[in-house]
């Protein structure tokens, strides 16, 4: 299809890139480190990021923050290796 000299067909549509859907209980692999989703509210997503410590401080932040992390680390979601434990 033309219009004005342009042909629809061949354009490349930037889509942007779907961020992951945060659920209580995920469990994350990114390249930096691990993410485990403790709750998620409305607009902040209570979270621990793991990097190779034991104890780790429950954190809190926004979900679209939480979401690009994952995304720019290139996050796998996985099985939570405390659960495993149980």
């Amino acid at each position: 299809m033309t219009h004005m000299g342009f042909e629809f067909s061949r354009m490349k549509l930037n889509k942007p890139a779907q961020q992951p859907s945060l659920v209580k209980g995920q469990y994350w692999t990114t390249n930096k480190g691990d993410v485990e989703i403790m709750e998620v509210g409305k607009t902040l997503a209570h979270y621990r990021l793991f990097h190779d410590e034991k104890r780790v401080p429950t954190r809190m932040g926004g979900i679209d923050m939480v979401q690009e992390y994952i995304r720019k680390n290139k996050g796998k979601l996985s099985t939570n290796p405390r659960l495993k434990k149980a």
